[in-house]
């Protein structure tokens, strides 16, 4: 790699600037990150100086940013205020994210997250699952909010909204969440959900998305959770939901009955569905930012998560597991099988990670996980990993060389259109060194 004074500052801030700051205390701490990182299709070398706060409840993490492009140059991203909407993305990507409290959390009142959003499920996720509005960062980096208010209206109801990315409101097309929850008696839940891609196409660059109207896509659903078990080592929850989208030309979906069990370190959740019309279980996932609208590169024409949708008549169960094996594994797996109308419709879903304890007793290996995700139609099991537009596997890994230092790698993999019938793959590679000052 050809050493630039750029790059040679770089170095000298991360590796000699910790000796000149004190050490952390318990409300704050900095750490420095350098590495590769995708950008589009392309990798940066990106500088991120980290501080992070915390105050009780109130947790802030920021992220002060530099970019080097593959040439060398210093690019603009984050740092540039030279119209309203790119001022506000600039001050946006400083925000790592805000948090207040715990969304689990019943007996405080309020819970507040505002910057990056991992793994939201709203009810039993019959709508949404796992959604993520981290999907291409940080070359891509959306600022949502996630908020909930408890104890409204004599202590009954629970109401939380969710913003995939604060910036789109203003002209753009976020996804929209929202969840009223009324609570009967402790630990019994009615809720109503809704969830609006305001635009399916707002992921589209604008010399397209300008061409086009407005394509929103929504669906709302019912649900209600009873809790059969309440005691510390064991939890059981009955449950069940219907869901109905909201155009047109609509599907409706029902899942339960449901369990959920937690039984010490095992976590199990299971139902029956039933789908009709033009519904898909868990429509706004991880991987929704990814695909909500993509150009097909032979003919041109924009295709939504929306068109991939078929009129069909579908059942059958899923099922969701968790597992901590003593204090050195922890791992799960998903899975989904409809069918039905000669069609069936599949969610596969795995993933593994080494504990602290488990790491403890590795020399220099701080972080060890791997995931992989797919849905898939019509396929038998030998058809688990061929790549399609559903599916999303990767890995992280942390080396530990000294004490402070922790070198990671984060490496995701993708599949979009070749325009030839078939899938090529995308990786994400961010290979950054942290240091802890």
């Amino acid at each position: 790699m050809r050493l630039t004074p750029l790059k040679l500052i770089i170095h000298f801030i991360l590796f000699i600037l910790p000796c000149q700051i004190s050490a952390q205390t318990p409300n704050w701490a900095m750490s420095g990150l350098l590495g590769t990182v995708t950008v589009g299709q392309t990798q940066w070398q990106r500088l991120n100086m980290q501080p992070h706060i915390r105050l009780g409840a109130l947790e802030a993490v920021l992220d002060i940013e530099l970019f080097l492009d593959e040439t060398g140059n210093i690019r603009d991203l984050g740092w540039d205020f030279s119209t309203r909407r790119k001022g506000l993305e600039s001050i946006f990507r400083k925000i790592h994210y805000v948090q207040y409290g715990q969304s689990t959390d019943r007996d405080r009142r309020l819970y507040l997250r505002i910057g990056a959003l991992n793994s939201i499920t709203l009810g039993s996720g019959l709508l949404m699952r796992n959604y993520r509005n981290t999907q291409d960062a940080p070359g891509i980096k959306r600022t949502g909010l996630d908020l909930q208010l408890n104890h409204l209206f004599d202590q009954r109801f629970t109401i939380r909204t969710i913003v995939s990315d604060l910036l789109d409101i203003d002209g753009g097309g976020p996804i929209v969440a929202s969840r009223m929850v009324f609570h009967p008696a402790e630990q019994w839940d009615m809720g109503v959900t809704i969830v609006v891609d305001t635009d399916q196409l707002s992921a589209l660059p604008d010399s397209v998305r300008n061409n086009h109207p407005r394509d929103a896509y929504g669906s709302v659903s019912l649900d209600i959770i009873y809790p059969l078990v309440s005691k510390p080592n064991l939890q059981i929850q009955f449950y069940g939901a219907i869901a109905r989208s909201l155009n047109n030309d609509s599907g409706t979906g029902l899942s339960g009955p449901g369990l959920k069990i937690a039984l010490g370190d095992l976590q199990v959740q299971g139902e029956y569905r039933w789908v009709t019309g033009r519904f898909q279980p868990g429509h706004f996932d991880a991987l929704y930012d990814l695909n909500r609208a993509v150009v097909d590169s032979t003919t041109g024409t924009v295709l939504t998560r929306e068109t991939t949708l078929r009129n069909q008549s579908m059942q059958g169960f899923f099922v969701d597991a968790t597992l901590r094996l003593g204090r050195y594994l922890q791992g799960g797996g998903t899975y989904q099988f409809l069918t039905g109308n000669n069609a069936d419709a599949q969610i596969l879903e795995g993933r593994a990670q080494l504990s602290p304890d488990a790491l403890a007793h590795v020399p220099k290996i701080s972080l060890a996980e791997a995931y992989y995700e797919k849905r898939f139609n019509n396929l038998n099991l030998g058809g688990f990993f061929d790549g399609t537009p559903n599916t999303r596997f990767g890995y992280r890994f942390g080396l530990s060389p000294m004490p402070q230092l922790t070198l990671i790698s984060d490496v995701e993999f993708t599949y979009k259109s070749n325009g030839q019938g078939g899938y090529e793959r995308r990786r994400a590679l961010n290979i950054q060194s942290r240091v802890n000052f």
